[in-house]
């Protein structure tokens, strides 16, 4: 059976040993620098961010000019068509109204037109677009700049849960290594009747139990290992190199609340689509004002395409009054309207939503600063609790059954401790995530 745990402990350690060796070494900063590089969420954001920008330029351009090119073909023997060819050619007389109208040849005709239309005042419906877009525009620079923060925060949990899995490795090995030990004088002692049968069995089943532990934290180490590589966007293997993730902490609550409501991306995007929404109840409002474009045109008409005859100019203008539209544009403003205050009532709840989340980091902060004092006070007295049973075992004063108990308790007192410090990393970064500081 021993033969058996060694060679299965031995197995487990010369793999992991294998992947370290071959890993690639890697700092926080640098593994921030390839995060923020190879997200594709960032890289998503990014885009809508510049397509945002693009339907900005495209609202600006609703006071240049439109300028259309058109190429018409008609062949025709309807009468009134026909005529209507013969003139635009400018080969119409009165012969032809009185002989051939009746009953007119086919009349070929190619069109070529160039028009240029002008908007003067479109009921101020480019002037609120444009508005709008440019607000749309700023949104999308929050998000992305929120996504960016999510993908920090998810590193810093990705980064030190591998480091964290790697001390749980550390420990476990060590756990085995003491109850390996006990268990070999646990065999002497028995030999030489010094204990029974059943505290033999006891240290037995407690070796079992570690090396379960040692298979684990080889597992939870190597999800820990994908995880970190999916934030990365990279499968090779990586050494952690422990650095400070530098993450300030004031006894402030006040100041952190005052700071998330000014900061947030999320908040601030939420409060430009707010205008975006007014903007657009505006807008169908002043959809009953009139609107003035002015127009000119060239064209050519004639039996073969591009031909010189029937050319005219034409110029003129046109304005367009919304009188009636069946109670549509008043029904849109009551739509557009009741958009905005649902927008209003969203930022409400946003707002309370982000003071429940910097509460709930800035206490965990409290919590886990505080555990981690109490977790190492308790793996000192572990530490010694241990010291004296394996003395007092050795003098024959204690149970195996006793100092295995101290030895688990050491284990657990540590992995604790390490939980506790990983956990303290991840509230100040939901913190610095909750206020919309994260960097």
């Amino acid at each position: 059976m021993q033969i058996t745990l060694r060679r299965s402990l031995i197995l487990i350690v010369v793999l992991v040993t294998a992947t370290v060796a071959n890993a690639k070494p890697i700092e926080f900063s640098e593994a921030k620098s390839i995060a923020l590089s190879n997200s594709n969420m960032i890289k998503s954001y990014q885009a809508k961010e510049k397509a945002a920008s693009y339907r900005h330029m495209q609202a600006m351009g609703g006071y240049l000019p439109k300028v259309t090119f058109t190429q018409t073909y008609t062949k025709t023997d309807e009468p009134a068509n026909a005529a209507f060819s013969k003139m635009a050619q400018g080969r119409f007389d009165m012969i032809y109204f009185g002989t051939e109208l009746p009953n007119p040849d086919y009349v070929t005709n190619h069109q070529s037109k160039i028009q240029i239309m002008q908007p003067i005042f479109m009921n101020r419906q480019i002037m609120f677009g444009i508005k709008q877009a440019k607000e749309a525009y700023s949104a999308s620079k929050f998000e992305t700049e929120r996504v960016r923060q999510f993908t920090l925060f998810n590193l810093h949990r990705a980064f030190y849960g591998l480091a964290l899995a790697e001390k749980a490795m550390d420990v476990v090995k060590h756990s085995y290594d003491r109850t390996e030990r006990y268990y070999n004088t646990a065999q002497d002692f028995y030999k030489n009747g010094l204990i029974v049968k059943s505290d033999l069995l006891v240290s037995e089943s407690y070796l079992l139990m570690n090396e379960q532990s040692v298979k684990e934290a080889e597992k939870q180490h190597a999800v820990a290992m994908s995880q970190l590589q999916r934030v990365l966007g990279t499968d090779d293997s990586i050494e952690i190199v422990w650095t400070d993730p530098e993450l300030t902490f004031e006894d402030n609550l006040e100041n952190y609340t005052t700071e998330g409501l000014k900061s947030r991306q999320d908040l601030a995007a939420m409060k430009k689509y707010s205008r975006v929404t007014g903007l657009e109840n505006t807008k169908s409002k002043v959809a009953f004002l009139p609107s003035v474009a002015v127009f000119a045109d060239y064209q050519r008409n004639d039996e073969k395409m591009f031909g010189e005859n029937g050319e005219g100019y034409t110029f003129g203008a046109q304005m367009n009054l919304n009188i009636f539209n069946g109670f549509s544009d008043y029904n849109k403003t009551r739509e557009t309207n009741s958009t905005h205050y649902a927008m209003l009532h969203q930022i409400s709840d946003k707002k309370l939503e982000i003071k429940s989340e910097i509460k709930n980091a800035y206490y965990g902060v409290i919590t886990s600063s505080k555990q981690i004092e109490a977790s190492v006070k308790r793996v000192e007295a572990a530490n010694k609790a241990l010291e004296i049973t394996e003395n007092r075992f050795n003098e024959g004063l204690a149970k195996v059954t006793e100092l295995l108990d101290r030895e688990v308790d050491l284990k657990q007192a540590e992995l604790s401790l390490y939980m506790s410090e990983y956990q303290q990393i991840v509230e100040k970064a939901g913190l610095h995530l909750a206020t919309g500081s994260l960097k």
